[in-house]
């Protein structure tokens, strides 16, 4: 297995086990107060994972040939991706604006740790790339 294949499928596994910890956090927060809805914590979940994990694979391959131009990947596709969940986001309010508020509180609280855990991740990797 390619470096690159196995970064890859660490990050997933790294994902899948925050996707857990926030399923876990889900439901002590759901012993409380009513917080959304399990559908849409799912759907949120599936959807940056996915979303997230594709991005990471890509910004790696693209990473590697230019490094030297690791934020400008990075940012961009940071960009893009808020404007491709925005969108999503401003469905799923459309979809439900009775708990508008606690979807997209959920969505962003999920996309930050994701993101971060992305960035913690190709930070890494592009040190390894710079490297002699």
């Amino acid at each position: 297995m390619t470096p690159i294949k196995k970064v890859t499928f660490t990050f997933a596994g790294l994902l899948l086990i925050l996707s857990a910890a926030y399923v876990g956090l889900y439901q002590w927060v759901t012993l409380y107060r009513t917080w959304s809805t399990a559908y849409y914590l799912y759907l949120v979940l599936s959807v940056l994972f996915i979303g997230t994990w594709a991005a990471f694979a890509l910004q790696l391959l693209i990473l590697k040939k230019a490094p030297g131009y690791s934020i400008h990947i990075i940012i961009g596709s940071l960009i893009l991706r808020l404007f491709v969940f925005g969108i999503f986001n401003f469905v799923m309010i459309y979809m439900n604006r009775d708990m508008a508020m606690e979807n997209v509180v959920l969505f962003f609280v999920v996309y930050l740790g994701f993101t971060v855990l992305e960035l913690i991740i190709l930070v890494r990797q592009i040190a390894g790339f710079k490297a002699p």
